[in-house]
Order: structure tokens, then sequence, then C-alpha cells
């Protein structure tokens, strides 16, 4: 499910105007992490959800780029 739940914040977030964004993107560059965990924050999540907003923040606070 959480490989799932990754496709489907890309898919978002190219939608959004980041045309760049991939699933191997969103797990290691801060800015899409940052964004892709935003997009979870805002459905309330359960807790596979839960458990990835905080691995993307980590990735976001790293700073690392693709």
């Amino acid at each position: 499910m959480r490989e799932e739940i990754v496709e489907i914040c890309a898919e978002a977030l190219r939608d959004q105007g980041h045309p760049e964004a991939t699933a191997e993107g969103i797990l290691r560059d801060a800015v899409l992490a940052r964004a892709a965990a935003g997009l979870l924050r805002d459905c309330r999540p359960m807790p596979v959800v839960l458990d990835l907003i905080a691995e993307l923040d980590a990735i976001a606070g790293s700073g690392a780029r693709a």
C-alpha cells in the first residue's frame, strides 16, 4: 500500500506543476518530499500514511536533492 500511496502523490504533484515528480524522486528530494507530505496531511491519514509522512519529513529536513 505504501508504494501505491507514493505513486498517487507523484501523480498528484505532476498535476500540480511538478512535472519532475516521480515516486523515486519523492523519496530522495527534499522539495518533492515536503510537497508530498503536505498532500498526505490534507487527507487526515491512516497509520501507513502517518508513517510515510514521518519518512518524507525526514527527507525534507535533510535538504537532500536528487
